[in-house]
């Protein structure tokens, strides 16, 4: 099982900045694993580099409808989700999503404190270091909200971190880590590495897409809510 060291080693034998056999300094372990972390952090944005969803739950308090997300917050995550994949109430083990809105539409409810048992609109702002989960209206008892977020690849915290991830992400570390790193060495990564790092990124992101769903609010009127393409209806 790799370490984070042990990928450093590879990413940098693979512009042969280091040779077969040949330990990096400590200096230059350290510097890697900056540029490992940087990396990994730019991954945490893109959705088809996310290889699972977490549920937290925190207890609505009656009469709060503003709520914090991230390290130490009501919702502790780490690191602070940018987007909120799914949010809704548990309440009697019966759920009620809510709907995630814009802002521009969060802003356009003229009564914000307006109350009811279960909230049925929500709003969250990435702000840093904790985001803030705003929902409507303003619930007047306690229940369960739940909200869903992507668990990326986090941040390694030293180099004898063991490395225990999906298959593929190794490599495709290894490799982009290599590109990521070339510039501090004055190096040319090889037609072959490049190509390598763009392929693995490619399969992690093929093997992480998932289906959406296509429906309409209106099926209750027009049957399946499936689209005939000849008529312009529905089926």
């Amino acid at each position: 099982m790799a370490t984070v060291q042990t990928l450093i080693d590879r990413a940098l034998r693979l512009i042969s900045a280091t040779e077969s056999g040949e330990a990096p300094t400590a200096q230059e372990s350290a510097d890697a694993l900056i540029s490992l972390n940087n990396m990994l952090e730019s991954w945490q944005l893109d959705r088809l580099m996310v290889y699972t969803y977490v549920e937290t739950a925190f207890t609505m308090v009656a009469g709060d409808a503003s709520y914090t997300v991230g390290p130490s917050a009501n919702f502790n995550l780490t690191p602070r989700p940018s987007k909120l994949e799914n949010i809704f109430v548990r309440d009697a083990d019966i759920d009620y999503p809510l709907q995630l809105v814009t802002q521009e539409r969060w802003y356009t409810i003229p009564d914000k404190t307006v109350g009811s048992d279960i909230p049925s609109l929500a709003y969250y702002e990435p702000s840093y270091a904790n985001g803030t989960l705003q929902i409507w209206p303003v619930p007047s008892r306690e229940a369960s909200l739940r909200i869903v977020t992507w668990s990326p690849v986090s941040s390694f915290a030293a180099l004898s971190t063991t490395v225990t991830l999906p298959p593929g992400y190794e490599r495709a570390i290894a490799y982009n880590l290599a590109l990521e790193i070339a510039p501090e060495y004055e190096k040319q990564p090889s037609p072959l590495v490049m190509q390598t790092a763009v392929e693995s990124l490619a399969a992690i992101k093929r093997a992480n897409q998932r289906p959406i769903d296509s429906y309409t609010e209106l099926y209750p009127l027009v049957g399946t809510g499936k689209s005939d393409i000849y008529s312009g209806g529905y089926i």
